[in-house]
């Protein structure tokens, strides 16, 4: 099999057998893993075997992580995790991003390699891969920073998936020509999120100002339209004061809830006013046309 027909092969098995390759085939791959372009040859990288009950480690990290005292059993779904860890080096010709690329590239590269020999992978990381206590439980030292860990173990006979395939054209440009621009160009605008934004945005607030305003109209005509009824001949008026309370009572719940509408009106138009300053800072001034 041709380098080129293993990318090809290759597919992420979420879900593995609880074999796993011992540490001596994992060690040959590792080896052949390191040869990747790496600028200066720094180096910058190191990987952790997690196996057995180091596993339940790291699910104890991960629920502290989360506020909980508990273990997570997220690293128990494959019998091997290999931690891909980011060993920064004093340089002054390769800054921490060109670093982070070689540790990137040899945990891609092992992964397809592992894939090749017949093992599952999958690359799996989380909002908590750099917090503070799962450093410390994978004996991070300053300058070091996580990327996630490989899962493996071994290939189900029934995961045979197909994937899409991939528009090379839509990933591949040549180099523009011409005079140099002032500035980047701004990003491609999203139609989707526009009319979603507009949608809950002008309309939504239009739409409860109209409800406000009608709540308001019937409240004053609900006060305005209670008659007090002709006294008796004891001088007693209780059915006029018993329509006052219950008008009095309408227009109470009418004016509270006309002032939650306007609340809510209040708040949108705030967030809204948020968003617009931020793409107005962020979105360049558009040329002027000089005619």
């Amino acid at each position: 099999m041709t380098a080129f027909d293993a990318v090809l092969a290759r597919r992420s098995q979420s879900k593995v057998t609880d074999s796993a390759p011992d540490h001596d085939e994992l060690a040959r791959l590792v080896a052949a893993a390191g040869r990747v372009a790496d600028h200066s040859s720094l180096r910058p990288w190191r990987l952790i075997e997690l196996r057995g009950d180091a596993r339940l480690r790291l699910g104890r990290a991960l629920a502290h992580a989360r506020g909980e005292d508990a273990v997570s059993t997220k690293p128990l779904r494959a019998p091997l995790l290999i931690a891909v860890v980011v060993v920064e080096r004093p340089s002054s010709k390769v800054p921490g991003w060109e670093q982070e690329a070689v540790a990137a590239g040899v945990a891609h590269t092992l992964s397809l390699l592992l894939d090749e020999a017949g093992w599952g992978v999958i690359w799996r990381t989380g909002e908590h891969t750099r917090a503070e206590r799962v450093a410390l439980a994978h004996g991070l030292r300053s300058g070091e920073r996580l990327l996630g860990w490989l899962y493996v173990g071994g290939k189900p006979d029934d995961r045979v998936r197909g994937r899409r395939e991939l528009d090379a054209e839509a990933f591949l440009s040549d180099m523009p020509t011409g005079e140099l621009p002032t500035a980047l160009p701004a990003a491609p605008s999203k139609k989707k999120n526009k009319d979603k934004s507009d949608k809950h945005g002008k309309k939504g607030r239009k739409k409860a100002k109209k409800k406000a305003e009608k709540e308001r109209k019937k409240s004053r005509s609900a006060t305005e339209g209670a008659t007090p009824t002709p006294v008796g001949e004891d001088g007693a008026n209780a059915p006029a004061d018993a329509v006052k309370r219950r008008a009095d009572a309408a227009a109470a719940r009418i004016a509270r809830a006309s002032r939650r509408q306007e609340k809510h009106v209040r708040a949108m138009g705030s967030e809204d006013e948020r968003e617009v300053s931020v793409v107005s800072r962020a979105a360049p001034a558009p040329p002027v046309i000089r005619r």
